[in-house]
């Protein structure tokens, strides 16, 4: 009795590890059937739209005319045809718009190359900068200095110049001066060419006194007037004339 008492038990435990694998193997098949449902609703609110729009575009259809009427269902495929159309260029719209989008991205980076080049090159530039105005600075001091030394040099030629001049001067004055009889004195007055006709006229004198002497003293003289006038002699020398009164 008790050997048929465990194998009555042993055959409700093997029972009952069936009904557990089958009730796990059900539970994993609710599971995928419940995973599928959802994505079959997913697809169904995706697709949602597309049957809304279906349904409002076979409403306004009419419903046909005297003569015949097509059928709802070439209606449906016409418009199905229609919306892929539409689709396809959906997608070529789609593909254009991320080209652009690429070639945005490659203007964005070149943009970013060029400011990163203007950022290192500000700095250069301003050191160029700094380094020529320095150096026209400089250019414009030695031009300075220059032309500061050009006038004082211009000043001290018209200075020495005039000192010069104020030396012929006082010798044209004193060499006049000697020039003039004792008896008489330079007329304060008097021109500078004045001064130097009188000095040109008493070497004159001079030379012609010199020439008379070495006549009067040579080997052969003649003493008379006629003789003295024919050689070009004047009886009295300029130096014995009066000089101008002051």
């Amino acid at each position: 009795m008790a050997v048929a008492m465990d194998a009555g038990l042993g055959a409700g435990l093997s029972k009952a590890a069936d009904e557990d694998r089958d009730l796990q193997a059900l539970f994993q098949e609710l599971c995928q059937l419940q995973a599928k449902q959802k994505r079959l609703k997913r697809k169904v609110e995706k697709h949602k739209r597309f049957e809304d729009f279906l349904i409002k575009v076979v409403e306004k259809i009419p419903k046909g005319s005297k003569d015949w009427e097509e059928p709802e269902e070439a209606l449906v495929e016409a418009m199905v045809e229609h919306y892929g159309r539409l689709f396809t260029a959906s997608q070529d719209a789609q593909k254009h718009l991320e080209a652009l989008s690429r070639m945005s991205q490659a203007v964005r980076q070149s943009l970013e190359s060029l400011e990163e080049g203007h950022r290192s090159l500000v700095p250069r530039l301003k050191i160029r900068l700094c380094q020529l105005q320095k150096k026209c600075h400089r250019n414009e001091e030695r031009q300075r200095r220059q032309v500061e030394h050009s006038i004082t040099y211009q000043k001290g030629t018209v200075s020495h110049s005039s000192l010069l001049l104020n030396y012929v001067q006082m010798a044209i004055d004193s060499m006049a001066q000697q020039c003039c009889p004792f008896a008489h004195s330079l007329p304060e007055n008097m021109g500078l060419f004045s001064k130097l006709d009188l000095i040109q006229e008493f070497i004159l004198d001079k030379m012609e006194i010199m020439r008379l002497i070495s006549l009067l003293t040579g080997p052969r003289v003649c003493w008379a007037e006629k003789s003295l006038k024919d050689q070009g002699l004047r009886r009295w020398p300029r130096s014995c004339r009066k000089c101008p009164s002051s």
